[in-house]
């Protein structure tokens, strides 16, 4: 039977779990989402397509059926049939002279003139941001490893804030675009110090609600409260850059930094300090400093042991391979899928605002429902079923659009989208979990982020798939929903882990050509190794029996 290190995890256990000093730090260092959130939604609302007109001297058109919106909109009577066009391009692509924007709101696109043969800009500045999202997971993890959570959060919130209130002064959308690649930066690297450093400071019992129990939802949902009464685009984002880092720096000097990390560093007595204050607010005897150290002495050697450990070894057998691989394509789609149909709420029927606030609120029934389903019926059928949901709602926009529906259906396609984006997100749920139950102890910290990365990929493909409602505003349905049934019936490839013992060892390499390049087989349990389909011979017990894998 494989068994589970402990190290910090025995400790925190000892002090109290979750006590009311740590839940305090949980709730303050998740409290980052809404950096995260309204960075990396906010193109939803300052990249918003305002209604146009275009005067037209000298020529005689038909259109008192947008005359009657005009006279909503501005609400003087305008009575000029002869010259007026409504959202209409020149015959070349190119925009009509004179245009004016006829909206309640200012977004990017007004500021610049993002329309017409210019209309793939908003999405194009929306994809540069994803991609500083991957890049800032890589980055900004590695500087948190280095100098610390705390220092690197702040100073990540800091610079994001900086950035995002710049935006508002940017002369040109390249400027911009550049300034959103920093921002989405701060954003893809905050989404891993807030889960990690939080994290740290729970036991083992209480790990499963970081991740499950988070700020986002309402994150989103106050995003779109300031976006529904603050209309104009610069005063907005100037608004939630600032608002979130002013707020966060209030509890600086009650966030302490990690102890695992402090005591990782060889700051032994700044991490006790820290534990004795946690062990006294739970009313728990403080460790001693033999089992502190000891904890620290397991804590190096794993990941002295771990470190001989790349990407690569992700691939040592068919079997392995072929997890990996599935469990890549199930993040991309989930990731694209999720940030696609929250990007694409601007083209679904209805108020912008109120499907914004719907998307956000589907994400709660999702999380509760995996935490139960994820026990009773396990990780495998949880994950099929949800996906299969969500693919099929968004799968089934394209019948509504193949009957001329789209605009008459309107609330049966919102609908659709909130189905689609609750399955999606239960499934992404029950993803990071089985993930990290799936793989060993070496590489369970590789896989986990290997996934991670395959998911950034998807986000920054988000963005373009959402602008392919140009050419059919049921086709990014059509693509979302193909590839989460896709990825629903792949995952039935995966074993079942609910109620396994996590492994620990990797088996031998079994691709020819390939040698075990490790020293650490005798420590192999053949239970381990059996489940990743090895060939070689190996004595992988202390009986020195040989075991054919």
């Amino acid at each position: 039977m494989a068994t589970e290190h402990k190290g910090f995890e025995q400790i925190f256990d000892q002090i109290g779990g979750l006590g009311r000093r740590q839940l305090a730090i949980f709730l303050a260092i998740n409290m980052g989402d809404f950096v995260t959130g309204w960075t990396m939604l906010g193109p939803v609302f300052f990249s918003a397509v305002p209604q146009w007109l275009c005067p037209q001297m000298n020529r005689t058109l038909n259109r008192t059926d947008h005359l009657s919106e005009l006279d909503d909109l501005y609400g003087n009577g305008t009575n000029d049939s002869s010259a007026i066009i409504l959202d209409t391009c020149n015959s070349d692509g190119g925009m009509c002279p004179g245009i004016q924007y006829v909206s309640d709101f200012t977004s990017i696109v007004s500021e610049w003139n993002l329309i017409c043969n210019l209309k793939y800009i908003g999405d194009l500045i929306t994809t540069i941001q994803m991609v500083g999202v991957v890049l800032g997971a890589l980055i900004i993890s590695q500087l948190a490893d280095t100098f610390g959570r705390k220092p690197v959060w702040y100073a990540t919130i800091t610079f994001n804030g900086v950035v995002g209130f710049a935006n508002a002064f940017a002369p040109l959308w390249e400027v911009f675009a550049a300034m959103r690649f920093f921002n989405g930066l701060c954003a893809g690297g905050l989404l891993i110090v807030n889960f990690v450093w939080a994290l740290e400071f729970t036991g083992t019992k209480y790990r499963t609600i970081n991740g499950a129990v988070t700020f986002w939802q309402i994150s989103i949902m106050t995003l779109t409260l300031i976006a529904y009464f603050v209309r104009q685009w610069k005063t907005f984002v100037m608004i939630t850059s600032l608002a979130p880092p002013v707020v966060l720096w209030l509890f600086f000097r009650f966030l302490p930094e990690s102890p695992r990390w402090l005591a990782m560093h060889d700051r032994l007595d700044e991490a006790k300090e820290t534990i004795d204050a946690i062990a006294r607010s739970n009313k728990k005897p403080a460790p001693d400093m033999i089992a502190l150290q000891k904890a620290i002495d397991e804590e190096k050697r794993r990941s002295a042991h771990e470190s001989k450990y790349s990407f690569w070894d992700l691939f040592r057998t068919p079997l392995l391979t072929r997890y990996t691989l599935i469990l890549m394509f199930v993040w991309f789609v989930q990731a694209a899928m999720y940030y696609g149909l929250s990007l694409n709420v601007r083209n679904l029927p209805g108020d912008i605002y109120i499907n914004t606030v719907l998307l956000a609120l589907v994400d709660w029934p999702a999380t509760a429902s995996t935490a139960y389903l994820n026990n009773k019926i396990g990780r495998r059928p949880t994950m099929f079923m949800f996906m299969l949901i969500g693919g099929l709602a968004v799968f089934s926009v394209m019948f509504v659009g193949v009957a001329g529906k789209l605009e008459t259906m309107g609330t049966l396609v919102t609908v659709l989208a909130l189905l689609g984006k609750l399955g999606v997100s239960a499934a992404w749920v029950v993803s990071y979990l089985y993930t990290a139950e799936l793989y060993p102890t070496v590489v369970r910290s590789i896989a986990c982020g290997a996934a991670s990365i395959s998911g950034r990929i998807g986000g920054v493909a988000a963005p373009q798939f959402a602008y392919l409602s140009s050419v059919a505003l049921e086709l990014p349905f059509i693509i979302f929903g193909s590839f989460a049934l896709a990825a629903a019936f792949l995952g039935l490839l995966l074993p079942e882990t609910n109620r396994q013992a996590l492994l620990d060892a990797l088996p031998d390499w079994a691709w020819c050509g390939r040698q075990n390049r490790h020293s650490d087989l005798d420590d192999q349990n053949p239970d381990d190794v059996m489940k990743y389909g090895a060939v070689e011979n190996h004595n992988v017990s202390k009986g020195n029996e040989n075991t054919r894998l």
